[in-house]
């Protein structure tokens, strides 16, 4: 049954995640004649402040909008104070999780500051780059966080990354591509398989769904899991539960899309990237969130709709909760410094920030309750109020599996969609490979 968002509530809202679970310019006057020079050492001395300035990194993946939102907080903090300064640097997405992050931190050129995903948390947690932020919350912030989204960056007891939006997935289509193939809106499986078949030409994607391995690859992948009630490990995280027939059937599910040519196995464009469906080269795409305001930007004249994913036959609702995080190296010789910007960004008794990052700058849910109050109004506004009344409850939190196990599943996708294995010998080979990975890492 669909519930409104004012009966929906933050207390809802929090319990539904909770049990259910992814630099500043100056510029300088000409000297008038006759003003008097600065004095020599009133030059030296501020020669020598801009040099004991602390210089901070901060590196991520994030591109218009959302860059020019993060170079203006940064020099919005800069005019704040005069002990540090922060250089910023964005890179495409694929290349910063899969080599940039890995490479820089690798040669000790790593950032101070570096936005995390669910999928590779574990294993930068582990490799003691991430500083423990549980000392540099204010009192009373911490509470003010939904316990789930801290939870999921908590490792050994310590908050090793800032949660700043939670990003849920739902399938997003092209109404005139629909109408004209009267096509009705999938809501099962079979239906979506259909859909796609009927909708896939020379020049059209049926659906798009990411072809490459990666966190981002198994991140869509998971609710076809979760509708059915499997899962990669157990409730402790201590054994493989991948060899079921719940997992044979999601990865058979996945891989049909490829092997049929219905989703392409290389794309022009990130899988993330809703302009796959607003240039009109594909008419479906599971995607997240932050589509919505890329499409109201940019695509107003083109008809999309958005759904629920479907679901199998005898299965229920599930989407996946993730968003990145920010993390502090915690071999940074300013580390200090570095947590107290991340802290004035999106921690602090300051709303102003993470309110205009998930209503303004993009569509994400908050992890912190106020926000989402504080947002209501917005968040069930447009294709929103699809999110908001039909998709949020269904939400589960994306798995911090170790990297090991990511890569593992990734594997299994792949056998099936490549056609070298059927979705059972997929599940029956990768859980003793996952089972392989848990013994060596107790």
């Amino acid at each position: 049954m669909k519930r409104k968002w004012k009966t929906l509530g933050v207390t809802a809202i929090s319990s539904a995640l909770v049990l259910q679970l992814g630099c500043g310019s100056s510029t300088t006057d000409t000297q008038k004649a006759g003003d008097a020079a600065p004095k020599s050492t009133e030059a030296a001395k501020d020669t020598s402040a801009a040099k004991n300035k602390v210089k901070l990194a901060f590196w991520d993946m994030h591109t218009e909008a959302e860059s020019k939102f993060f170079k203006d907080l940064i020099d919005e903090y800069i005019k704040s104070q005069d002990q540090v300064q922060i250089e910023y640097s964005t890179y495409d997405q694929a290349s910063y999780t899969t080599t940039k992050l890995p490479t820089g931190f690798a040669s000790g050129e790593g950032p101070d500051i570096y936005m995390i995903s669910p999928g590779d948390f574990m294993k930068f947690a582990k490799s003691g780059l991430m500083k423990d932020l549980t000392p540099d919350f204010a009192p009373g912030v911490k509470e003010d966080f939904l316990p789930a989204s801290l939870d999921a960056v908590t490792y050994n007891g310590k908050i090793m990354a800032l949660p700043f939006e939670l990003e849920t997935l739902g399938l997003y289509y092209n109404k005139e591509m629909l109408d004209k193939a009267g096509v009705q809106v999938p809501k099962t499986w079979d239906e979506l398989h259909a859909a796609a078949k009927k909708l896939t030409t020379d020049k059209v994607a049926g659906l798009i769904i990411p072809p490459d391995k990666g966190p981002y690859f198994n991140f869509i992948w998971y609710p076809f899991l979760w509708q059915q009630g499997g899962n990669v490990l157990s409730a402790d995280g201590t054994k493989s539960t991948f060899n079921t027939p719940e997992t044979a059937k999601a990865l058979d599910f996945w891989g049909s899309f490829f092997k049929e040519g219905l989703s392409p196995k290389k794309l022009q464009l990130g899988p993330w990237e809703i302009d796959n469906l607003g240039n009109k080269t594909a008419a479906m795409q599971i995607v997240g969130t932050w589509a919505i305001n890329r499409i109201e930007e940019k695509y107003k004249d083109v008809q999309i709709g958005l759904a629920p994913i479907p679901t199998p036959t005898g299965g229920k609702a599930a989407t996946d909760a993730g968003g990145w995080k920010m993390a502090v190296n915690g071999q940074s010789k300013h580390a200090a410094e570095a947590a107290k910007f991340v802290m004035w960004a999106f921690g602090s008794s300051d709303l102003s920030h993470a309110l205009k990052w998930g209503t303004e700058v993009k569509f994400a849910y908050s992890p912190r309750k106020s926000v989402v109050e504080k947002g209501k109004d917005i968040y069930n506004k447009g294709l929103r109020k699809v999110f908001t009344e039909e998709i949020y409850n269904s939400a589960i939190p994306e798995p911090r599996y170790p990297s090991e196990v990511v890569d593992a599943v990734g594997d299994a996708m792949q056998y099936v969609m490549f056609g070298k294995m059927s979705g059972a010998d997929a599940a029956k080979t990768v859980d003793a490979k996952i089972t392989d990975i848990l013994s060596k890492q107790k």
